[in-house]
């Protein structure tokens, strides 16, 4: 009799222990829709590897919507803000963001950041902006995202 009580305490911890435990995906990332009305991708969605961030650890961040037309080439502009003060911007073409050119109306996940937070990393709260462009400059998507360490 004692045995099948363990065993029904056991499992009863066991069933509530992993239905407390949270997906990545059920975390919600603080992000914001910077773009203008001339986007060309509505976002629908903003997914991390891992949330909130943590030093040494790499963290991904994609967005993922649909296109409302086809673009051949473009360039992003991505800024590190921390307490205010701007970083150095990082910019490069579209196929560093993992982007296939031509890109056509339709389905498009993009990777906004992809990089392993120093252990060095202040203190403090961070924002990071993605914006992209298209060939012909009109902007694609814009995208903040912010965290606190």
């Amino acid at each position: 009799m004692s045995f099948l009580t363990i065993l029904v305490f056991a499992l009863t911890f066991t069933i509530t222990t992993a239905q407390n435990i949270q997906k990545v995906s059920d975390v919600p990332i603080s992000w914001v829709n910077c773009t203008t009305w001339t986007d060309q991708l509505s976002i629908e969605k903003v997914e991390a590897n891992l949330w909130p961030p943590k030093r040494n650890q790499l963290l991904t961040v994609t967005v993922s919507g649909q296109t409302k037309e086809s673009f051949i080439y473009g360039d992003y502009n991505k800024t590190i803000v921390y307490r205010g003060y701007s970083l150095p911007s990082i910019t490069g073409p579209l196929n560093d963001l993992g982007i296939t050119l031509p890109a056509y109306r339709g389905p498009l996940k993009v990777t906004i950041f992809n990089s392993t937070i120093p252990e060095v990393a202040p203190a403090g709260a961070y924002d990071v902006y993605v914006k992209a462009y298209e060939q012909d400059h009109a902007e694609i998507f814009c995208v903040k995202i912010s965290w606190e360490f």
